[in-house]
């Protein structure tokens, strides 16, 4: 039986970088490992997002294991440390072949071009075209350039992934954790930051029927009764979440979960029906406090209106209402940048995350960035090559508006974490909120010492690109 290797791998292996460390393990790699095992393959899987295995060690894992094919996922974030592990095996001569997949070479069909240390790249979607690749590659086929993923277009058809060859005493021991699960795909939206266009827009349902058998198999597997959906907008389809929710009611123990959403896609049933099938928390994308920013540059369409309603219909039938924002937008003026920093005053979430733009491949900001000379043309290249430098969100530029610098962006989102965090009604309602759990405490406390030594939330990163 022939081994594959699925990996995730850092941010770097060469130097210390920002960890982007997940909470739970890579959907899009399982469900390569489910359709790859049912075609008679050997899965192994590994998360080396932590640094947990330097190089040396994965050359002598493949060796020792005769891995013959090694799949690696990369975003833009990952992608330096997917093209060090790629460059290390062929040079030292590693005979597995080695496929790149994910957002980045999806927005960046180029890269294996000009870092040609991959055998073949997959664009999209995998399940349905990386088995085949597998196949040719290891009969000895030749794969030139980037292969197109086929979208698979009916959800139901994919086996659920493959998390029985997930070591999950991993998550556990990062803290929080939970099951992630999809219940849809796509997103028909068009922010100017986002790079799921890149990908695949189209919406796609899975049968609520399959979704909640998926939890018992998850529930049987790690012994979680938490759940993060993945889905960029959950509740886009309002008849759908009733459907899904009625059916997680039934399941014979109680969940709890939350999700992503939009502002303009919740109302007072929806809320109600969640919050009885163990929705605890809803993560929205303000993106801008000034709605000139917001709809006009970024595209969102909401209102300011739109998200005080919503947000208080949240706290009204008990699930918590997060706000995700950004800084560093095209046009964008001081005076709509204090906008942002005070928005979260007026809308009242139940936490924040204050992000600076960064213009990712794959998104119309990325191509705006380059045709203004916010960003070079070979930006991705230098990224690559380390030419950015290390630390938190240093290695990848900024988008800065005309007439303001970063460290000004830096200062305005501190000072946005500061006035929201730093409230006595804020941290009083904490501590009420934690009261009975000394996870949450440990948590809040890390925060919280997180905020005061360096202005922002320990896991800011992360939870803004995950």
């Amino acid at each position: 039986m022939e081994k594959i290797l699925l990996l995730q791998p850092p941010v770097s292996f060469k130097e210390k970088a920002f960890a982007l460390i997940p909470n739970c393990p890579h959907l899009g790699l399982l469900y390569l490992a489910s359709a790859l095992i049912k075609q008679g393959f050997e899965v192994k899987f590994l998360d080396i997002s932590d640094n947990s295995l330097n190089l040396k060690e994965i050359l002598e894992l493949i060796k020792t294991e005769s891995i013959r094919v090694v799949g690696i996922t990369a975003m833009t974030q990952n992608i330096k440390g997917a093209v060090q592990l790629a460059k290390f095996l062929k040079e030292n001569k590693c005979l597995a072949k080695i496929i790149v997949g994910g957002p980045h070479v999806s927005a960046d069909p180029k890269l294996i071009e000009r870092f040609p240390y991959f055998d073949a790249a997959i664009s999209g979607e995998s399940e349905l075209t990386f088995p085949k690749i597998v196949q040719d590659l290891i009969r000895g086929k030749s794969i030139q350039g980037i292969i197109k993923g086929e979208t698979p277009m009916n959800l139901d058809d994919l086996p659920f992934p493959a998390r029985h060859i997930v070591d999950h005493s991993i998550y556990k021991r990062r803290g929080v954790w939970a099951n992630g699960i999809f219940a849809t795909r796509g997103c028909p939206y068009h922010c100017n930051f986002c790079s799921i266009p890149a990908i695949d827009k189209r919406v796609r349902f899975r049968s609520p029927d399959l979704i909640v058998e998926e939890m018992k198999e998850c529930v049987s597997l790690t012994g979680m009764k938490f759940f993060n959906f993945s889905d960029d907008a959950l509740t886009i389809k309002n008849e759908f979440v009733f459907q899904l929710c009625e059916k997680i009611l039934k399941l014979p123990f109680k969940i709890k979960w939350e999700a992503q959403s939009r502002i303009n896609y919740v109302d007072r049933p929806m809320l109600k029906i969640m919050k009885r099938a163990g929705c605890t928390k809803l993560l929205f994308g303000i993106e801008s406090g000034n709605e000139r920013i917001r709809n006009q540059v970024i595209g969102k369409s909401i209102t300011d209106e739109q998200i005080v309603t919503t947000t208080n219909m949240c706290w009204q039938e008990g699930i918590e209402p997060d706000h995700y924002l950004m800084v560093g937008q095209p046009t964008e003026t001081e005076k709509e940048i204090m906008d942002t920093v005070n928005c979260s005053l007026r809308f009242n979430p139940n936490i924040i995350g204050v992000f600076i733009t960064m213009p990712l491949p794959g998104s119309p900001l990325f191509e705006r960035a380059i045709q203004e000379g916010v960003i070079e043309n070979d930006v991705i290249d230098k990224y690559i090559n380390g030419e950015y430098g290390q630390g938190y969100q240093g290695c990848w530029p900024y988008y800065v508006p005309k007439g303001l610098t970063a460290s000004e962006l830096i200062a305005y989102r501190n000072l946005a974490y500061r006035k929201f965090y730093y409230r006595p009604s804020y941290i009083c309602r904490r501590i009420r909120q934690d009261c009975g759990s000394f996870t949450k405490l440990k948590r809040d406390f890390k925060e919280g010492l997180s905020l005061f030594l360096k202005n922002r939330p320990a896991d800011d990163f992360n939870v803004a690109n995950n």
